[in-house]
């Protein structure tokens, strides 16, 4: 069974083989006609005359990227554009610019792959398959790729004709393995062609006949399971699929420690898988690659770890910081020049921009102890990179420095080691002064420290000091270590000069300079030279004060000249806003009278007369308006209309004459009158009076209002992203001001602007939609606050709503869905809750059927729901107290029914004489205060038909509203005449 297995992939191997030849041949045979049909005429850019294939356009830009390359050879986009262009052109001249790029910069495996097949379909000689093996030498070195790793093997097994062919293309899989090899999502590529090549071999030995075949058999086959072992013993893909071959392989035998090895090596995996999974992502991020490194490196494993870096620079080449944690790694750890000094290279390469890698190069050589030429070789190249930053430079020098110091030779006579140092300080200096690297003088003041303390010659040390001071002339820092380099190395004299010379030139921090002096003054100064040194520095400090007061002010008067220029800004502003105001406001006032002018004298009735209902429970009174109040305390309505008698003094017309119509009447003819023209009628079903005004020439802030809606009791956690997302789909959202504390946390209330105003409506529709758990409240924009709170329900009597109290806090709005629609179709479910959105207890349901709403009433009401039992009414709340007053909605403030007891203002004069009140004192008694009907309960209503009608419990109402006279004859009504005889005074 196992040779069986063997020998059908030996012919799949052997067909494999067959077919890619053919299909070379079959290409090379293609070219050839190609180049043979062509003309003998030179291909290469540089070269006036070009292929007819290519065009003008094409031509003109590959000699710009050539100028580009020419101009900076780090321009990476150009090599590669360039590339791009010449994918089809001719092997040589893509040879010549595939050199260039990889001198500047390491090729990406997917560049080495299409040059190395590029050079495959062209090698003919055994020059050219060594110069193919000597690239693919190259291009793994640049980074880990199983996927390059693979070709060069693939392309190692073309030699296996003979011993060396085959030890040749053993040696290219066990390298490839040892880069690759614990690759745990591709690795197991290269392992299954690696057993692949050996199975090859075991296939072609056939059945072995004699002794010495059959043990170059069995030592074939154990080649086989102990790449079998090997890969068991590591966490893949896979791993299952290739324990089940090694189990066929092996015909069951398997050995107890390959299964032990295989079960530890898929548990490991296990805890990686989700993390491979991430990385072989196309959309992996560098975080992704960040946290498997952090798995590799808590298991300790230098093998893992490093291929885990590789892997991650592979896929992120320019993070110069993950290079440089890296690099920290190997030599930390690892130390060997053989693995840290190749990933140098690599790094530099990559990251050519990175000073940092430059110097920690340097150190490692001299760390590895190379040779001094490759030192100097390595920073020559650093210098020639060209850094973006100016202070890159000065890392780079001191590092180079810091090295050169070291190995000087340090002897009372100067010799070639400390002329060389100097000479290299010296050069720094130059180049960094050229190119602006060192403001501080940080390389000066290490040379006068080296001159001063290895040389022994403070003469010079003095002088880079007075080119440094040159340069910081009144920087109080500089001075300090100025004389802190006296104190080290000089003397009393020169250190007791630089103190005063720096007293002297400092503005920035003279007290500090001057507590130095003072300090050594008392040290080791006369008392001649103390008393100095105090009138030296009282006399600075007062200069300086001066000095600061002065630009104080100055700042000042800067500051309140910029205050002054704002706040002018702001009051032009806001006059500006004003005219603009009062400019629509008079434009408005003129078109109005315009209209006005404009219009005839007829006139369209606005409404039809008012009709007034006589109620047999209580009669009432209708004022000019046409509201009906309250008729006068005791007030008895007649059975008839003809049985009122006159009052006194009444005369009726004689004859039975009518009376005569005022002057200028004219009775209606039943004609139709004629609208003035231009009249279209009244509006029917028009906009309401917020679109009306927008018909009109409105300022744009006006119109800014109206489009725009009030949030407010907004959860503190929601951001403007959250609310454009909610109310997006009411309309288009122009703008969100979300209002903040100044520490940056919302004060949970927002101001959303739409488009338009119809997309405003639709949004204050949405009042009370929960967000986060909380009613988000809706209202109209009114920044002024002229408005107030609008309650935006009916407060009447709604026959189709029932009204549920006594709910438990823990049911929701489903709760109630669920259980009312049993009874019929419901058009809302109103949740009481307060501003945090706890429930109330209270709820309202709103059905589209007023008996759908009453027999859910007689089903409910005293129903228990989760064990509290609730209370179901009709819709009726208590009137609401208006603004004006505590007056009814059907009476306003400045209405006063008939014997109604309210002061009226009577001007400046107060009440007249002939005002005189015509209630007798007899029967003239206080009315008690009604209570504020506010404050009433809700009156819960049974619908018609039980116990009573809503038309009683009204009457009931209006009685009690006009029980305010003597309550003593609440029992006897008085009639006309009875008033009557009381205002006459007789009995």
């Amino acid at each position: 069974m196992a040779k069986t297995f063997m020998d059908h992939d030996m012919d799949a191997e052997l067909e494999g083989i067959e077919d890619s030849d053919e299909d070379m041949e079959k290409e090379d045979v293609k070219d050839g006609l190609d180049e043979a049909g062509n003309n003998d005429e030179d291909s290469d850019i540089d070269d006036d005359d070009d292929d007819d294939d290519v065009d003008e356009e094409t031509v003109k830009k590959m000699y710009s990227l050539e100028e580009e390359i020419e101009a900076n050879p780090y321009n990476y986009s150009a090599h590669t554009d360039l590339l791009g262009i010449l994918k089809k052109g001719p092997n040589e001249k893509k040879r010549q610019i595939r050199e260039r790029f990889s001198k500047y910069y390491p090729l990406t495996p997917n560049l080495w792959i299409d040059w190395t097949q590029d050079e495959i379909t062209n090698a003919d000689s055994d020059e050219d398959k060594k110069m193919i093996s000597e690239l693919f030498e190259r291009g793994v070195k640049d980074y880990v790729s199983v996927d390059l790793w693979l070709e060069f093997c693939q392309f190692g097994i073309g030699g296996i004709g003979t011993p060396e062919g085959i030890e040749s293309a053993r040696s290219v899989f066990e390298r490839g393995l040892t880069a690759c090899g614990l690759h745990a999502g591709k690795g197991s590529l290269l392992w299954e062609s690696y057993r692949e090549f050996e199975m090859a071999l075991l296939s072609l030995q056939g059945t072995p006949s004699t002794p010495d075949q059959t043990k170059k058999f069995n030592q074939q086959k154990q080649k086989i399971v102990n790449l079998f072992k090997r890969q068991l013993r590591l966490p893949h893909l896979n791993m299952e699929k290739t324990f089940e071959e090694y189990k066929e392989f092996v015909e069951g035998n398997i050995d107890p420690n390959v299964q032990r090895e295989y079960q530890k090596a898929t548990e490991k995996f296990r805890s990686m898988e989700g993390l491979e999974v991430k990385v072989m992502d196309k959309e992996s991020s560098l975080d992704d690659y960040k946290e498997y490194l952090k798995l590799e490196l808590k298991g300790k494993d230098p093998a893992r770890i490093q291929l885990m870096y590789e892997r991650t620079l592979t896929e992120h080449c320019l993070e110069s910081g993950v290079w440089e944690e890296y690099l920290n790694y190997l030599d930390s750890n690892l130390r060997i020049d053989t693995v840290s000094l190749p990933v140098y290279e690599r790094a530099v390469r990559n990251c050519p921009w990175s000073q940092g890698i430059w110097s920690d190069y340097i150190r490692a050589l001299e760390r590895f102890e190379k040779d001094h030429k490759d030192v100097v070789k390595v920073f020559e190249e650093s210098l020639s990179v060209g850094f973006n930053d100016p202070a890159a430079y000065l890392e780079v020098w001191l590092a180079f420095i810091d090295y050169t110091r070291r190995r000087t030779n340090f002897e009372n006579e100067v010799n070639q080691s400390m002329e060389e140092l100097r000479s290299n300080i010296d050069r720094a200096c130059d180049h960094l002064a050229s190119v602006g690297g060192d403001p501080d003088c940080e390389m000066l003041k290490y040379y006068a420290n080296i001159e001063a303390d290895q040389f022994r010659d403070l003469e010079k040390a003095r002088k880079v000091w007075a080119d440094i001071l040159q340069v910081h002339q009144f920087k109080s820092s500089v001075w300090m270590e100025a004389i802190q380099f006296e104190k080290i190395f000089g003397d009393k004299k020169h250190l007791r000069k630089r103190l005063e010379r720096a007293m002297e030139k400092t503005h920035d921090d003279p007290e500090s300079i001057g507590k130095l002096w003072l300090q050594f003054e008392r040290e080791e100064g006369s008392l001649e030279a103390f008393d100095h040194c105090r009138k030296a520095i009282k006399l600075k400090l007062e200069k300086i004060a001066m000095v600061r007061e002065k630009e104080n002010r100055a700042k000042e008067d800067e500051e309140s000249s910029h205050k002054a220029k704002v706040e002018k800004k702001k009051e032009k502003d806001k006059q500006h806003r004003r005219d603009k105001r009062h400019q629509a406001q008079a434009e408005k006032k003129l078109q109005k009278e315009d209209e006005v002018q404009n219009s005839t004298d007829f006139k369209v009735p606005t409404s039809s007369p008012t009709v007034v209902k006589k109620s047999s429970a209580a009669p009432s009174f209708v004022t000019p308006s046409g509201k009906s109040v309250a008729p006068p305390p005791g007030f008895v309505a007649p059975a008839d209309k003809s049985s009122v008698s006159p009052p006194p003094g009444y005369k009726p017309p004689s004859g039975g004459a009518k009376i005569a119509p005022p002057p200028g009447y004219k009775p209606p003819s039943g004609k139709v009158v004629e609208p003035p023209p231009g009249y279209t009628g009244p509006a029917q079903d028009g906009p309401p009076a917020k679109k009306q005004k927008m018909a009109e020439n409105l300022s744009e802030e006006e119109i800014k209002k109206l489009q725009t809606v009030f949030l407010s009791n907004l959860d503190f956690e929601v951001d403007e992203d959250q609310i454009e997302q909610i109310l997006s789909s009411s309309g288009k959202i122009k703008e969100i001001r979300l209002v903040k504390h100044p520490n940056g946390k919302s004060k949970g209330y927002a101001f959303v602007e739409f488009s338009t105003y119809e997309e405003a409506l639709g949004a204050l529709k949405r009042d009370n939609e929960l967000i986060k758990g909380r009613p988000m409240y809706v209202s109209e924009c009114d920044p002024e606050k002229k408005k107030g709170p609008v309650f935006k329900y009916n407060t009447g009597l709604e026959k189709k709503k029932l009204f549920v109290k006594g709910l438990d806090t823990s049911i929701t709005k489903e709760d109630l869905t669920k259980l009312f629609s049993q009874y019929g179709s419901l058009a809302d479910v109103r949740l009481v809750t307060y501003r945090n959105g706890h429930s109330k207890g209270l709820a309202f349901i709103d059905y589209n059927d007023e008996v759908d709403a009453a027999k859910a009433l007689v089903k409910t009401d005293g129903m228990k729901l989760k064990e509290k039992e609730i209370q179901v009414a009709i819709s009726n709340p208590p009137k609401r107290k208006e603004e004006g007053g505590g007056g009814s909605s059907q009476q306003p403030a400045d209405m006063k029914s008939l014997g109604g007891s309210q002061q009226k203002d009577f001007g400046p004069r107060g009440k007249g004489r002939s005002q005189i009140a015509f209630m007798p004192r007899s029967v003239s008694v206080s009315v008690p205060a009604k209570p504020d009907k506010k404050l009433l309960a809700m009156k819960f209503v049974k619908p018609a038909g039980q116990n009573g009608t809503t038309e009683q419990t009204n009457e009931s109402d209006g009685k009690a509203e006009a029980a305010n006279g003597d309550t003593k004859s609440s029992g006897s009504t008085k009639s006309n005449s009875d008033f009557r005889n009381m205002l006459l005074g007789s009995k």
